[in-house]
């Protein structure tokens, strides 16, 4: 994913996410466009131009998932669902396409999910979370602005530990997981200088 947005606000004072682009590049043929004012937090548009888009296993705490595809198609992988502490639940996850036919699809807070877009496909789709608030656009604007998942661990880890999101590594042992976020996003990031773009303590809030 390309970076191509920064926070426009000072290093102490609110960041307003109305005041930065609603659409961004992420990648070659693909844009995501935050939504203002709409039942949905986000879409996501991808052209047959694009090298298709590879979200690998994770899961939020905090944070139900509800995405619907509009065009297209997506292959989503669903770990069990809301699986906690549980080794090796990914074992037990269902693959699949899906489509605008689908109609909404709901990924419980906790359980593993992954991402995938064939190569050379138009496709759209849509996201919200329950409880509905700023913390994916905050994630997603800080994953942009480090250029994207493949960047540091260390950068990649601080956006998570501080979005609510944690890798589902191959284990699937949460308390593992969990432990190597905090580590590496909490601990270490900070000490060799890595920072938010986008700061959630400085998000102003709107009604």
């Amino acid at each position: 994913m390309a970076a191509t947005a920064t926070a426009t606000a000072t290093a102490d004072a609110q960041i307003d996410l109305w005041d930065e682009p609603e659409t961004v590049s992420i990648g070659k043929g693909m844009t995501m466009t935050f939504l203002r004012n709409s039942d949905y937090l986000s879409r996501v548009i991808i052209s047959a131009e694009s090298d298709g888009l590879t979200v690998p296993l994770h899961y939020h705490e905090m944070h139900d998932e509800i995405f619907r595809v509009v065009k297209g198609r997506v292959r989503y992988t669903l770990g069990e669902a809301g699986a906690k502490f549980k080794a090796f639940s990914w074992l037990r996850a269902t693959t699949r396409f899906y489509t605008a036919e689908d109609g909404e699809v709901v990924i419980p807070k906790g359980t593993a999910h992954a991402i995938f877009v064939e190569p050379g496909q138009d496709v759209v789709f849509e996201e919200r979370t329950t409880p509905m608030d700023d913390d994916k656009e905050v994630f997603f604007r800080n994953v942009f602005a480090v250029g994207g998942l493949t960047a540091s661990p260390f950068a990649v880890m601080q956006i998570f530990y501080h979005g609510d999101g944690y890798p589902a590594l191959p284990g699937g042992i949460r308390i593992l997981e969990k432990a190597l976020t905090s580590l590496l996003g909490h601990y270490i990031a900070p000490l060799l200088g890595y920072k938010l773009a986008y700061d959630p303590l400085k998000i102003k809030k709107h009604a």
